[in-house]
């Protein structure tokens, strides 16, 4: 039986250049999250979803651990259209290991066996037309931790701009100047 690191690393992309630097001994450098993981060959990173693959930083991709429509506030974004519906995903998976972490199902998923959140394959493009069909004014990365699964993220919000919804990022902030730089173009709130 395929266990859910298996079924993950199936599920995967090659990291946005901007957030990898090639070090010495095929090693990658991933400046998703503030850890800044040195990856040797075949390794995963603190986070349990980024890996070294043949030299190439490969990502998460084309699934959801989890969705929701839930007003703005809820997020909490209570200066950014009041009153309006936001559309939330995330993904499996995090750079932290936070014993009270309200989101632990998804975020803690390849940590603890007990967690376990089934991924569900999906698109950007059924995403944001599920958004829209329930009406949200925004879309939203949340649930784990978004910064680690940020290329998925930017597709998505490509995607729901493309469509006139706005984009926001729920985040512990553990993130670098690289990462930050790379999603800047793609969200109206943080």
């Amino acid at each position: 039986m395929a266990t859910l690191q298996d079924l993950l690393s199936a599920r995967t992309h090659e990291a946005a250049p901007a957030l990898v630097e090639p070090l010495p001994g095929g090693r990658l450098r991933c400046h998703a999250c503030g850890h800044r993981c040195r990856i040797p060959e075949g390794a995963v990173v603190v986070c349990k979803v980024r890996f070294n693959e043949g030299g190439r930083l490969q990502v998460p991709w084309g699934y959801v651990g989890g969705v929701q429509c839930d007003p703005v506030e809820k997020k909490p974004f209570f200066h950014v259209y009041p009153g309006a519906l936001a559309y939330s995903f995330g993904m499996l998976g995090c750079d932290l290991h936070c014993s009270y972490c309200q989101n632990w199902v998804t975020s803690q998923a390849l940590r603890d066996p007990h967690a376990g959140a089934p991924p569900r394959d999906t698109t950007p493009q059924s995403l944001v037309q599920e958004a829209l069909r329930q009406g949200a004014r925004l879309v939203v990365s949340t649930y784990n931790e978004p910064l680690i699964t940020v290329e998925w993220a930017t597709a998505i919000f490509q995607e729901a701009r493309a469509h006139g919804l706005a984009t926001t990022f729920v985040s512990n902030g553990n993130g670098t100047p690289r990462v930050l730089e790379y999603l800047r173009p793609h969200i109206d709130a943080y």
